[in-house]
């Protein structure tokens, strides 16, 4: 509500990148204590981040790719160095793109977004279709890399319109790649099968061969808790930063979505129990 830092907001709205406009309302309206702090907030929100997402990406790269189809035997000092060796070259491979191809956060965001936006489907349908194997998901994270480029470059489409071509494009792609190369392991996957007892169509074929399985049901059901939870999520996160705005009137109605969506999920827990969901 300070006069001066309306002002000073309103002369530069939409005017100057909020990347740059952020870094100078704190140096102009932070005192030292809080500035260094904030800062002290920032680098580790970094570190955290690119900490996680260089190991997270280094062990699907030799777990789940090198280790798999190159080296099944090797000793564990020679995929701990096969790591330090993949974050390396990540990091490399990092720099290159945001020097040369990235220019603000938001084209970091935008890229990070496009470059993973087909591989949602071959998660979640892995858990439905004993079909899909590691060929699937590794085609499904290299599809929009070359996608990607092709609908922003050379077709000149622009965010999110980029995720359609991308999305159809990939899911194309691993389809092909899931038919095209051998399934998993059939011990593999029974061993899968014990442990989690997966239901629905997609895996019938092996339900068929182990009767004594007893497989998950109430699907539909459990499709009305993540369509509740994706609501209350957005519902929550609306409704705060109403709040934060004060806009009452809307963060009270986003506020009760979310309710209701928490009130849905809760009713259908109860109703089963919770015992049985835990198990």
């Amino acid at each position: 509500q300070n006069p001066e830092f309306k002002a000073f907001y309103e002369k530069y709205e939409n005017t100057v990148d909020p990347g740059v406009m952020y870094p100078k309302l704190m140096l102009r309206y932070l005192p030292t204590g809080l500035l260094g702090l904030l800062i002290a907030v920032f680098l580790a929100a970094y570190m955290s981040t690119i900490s996680s997402q260089l190991n997270w990406g280094t062990s699907y790269l030799i777990n789940d790719f090198y280790r798999r189809f190159f080296r099944r035997n090797a000793d564990e000092r020679h995929y701990v160095f096969a790591s330090k060796v993949g974050i390396f070259l990540m990091t490399a491979f990092s720099l290159v793109i945001t020097r040369y191809f990235l220019t603000t956060i938001s084209g970091a965001w935008e890229f990070i977004i496009n470059a993973s936006a087909g591989i949602g489907a071959v998660l979640i349908l892995r858990w439905f279709w004993w079909r899909i194997n590691a060929w699937s998901e590794i085609s499904a994270m290299l599809a929009p890399l070359v996608i990607y480029p092709i609908a922003r470059y050379q077709f000149h489409l622009e965010s999110p319109i980029t995720l359609f071509p991308i999305v159809i494009g990939t899911t194309i792609v691993w389809l092909i790649v899931t038919f095209l190369t051998k399934p998993t392991d059939e011990k593999v996957l029974t061993k899968f099968y014990e442990r989690t007892h997966p239901g629905g169509m997609g895996w019938r074929a092996l339900a068929a061969k182990h009767p004594e399985i007893i497989s998950d049901t109430g699907f539909g059901r459990l499709f009305l808790d993540w369509a509740a939870g994706v609501v209350l999520v957005y519902a929550s996160l609306f409704g705060i930063g109403k709040l934060l705005f004060g806009d009452y009137l809307a963060a009270f109605s986003y506020l009760f979505i979310g309710a209701i969506a928490a009130a849905i999920i809760y009713l259908d827990l109860r109703s089963r129990g919770f015992e049985t969901i835990a198990e």
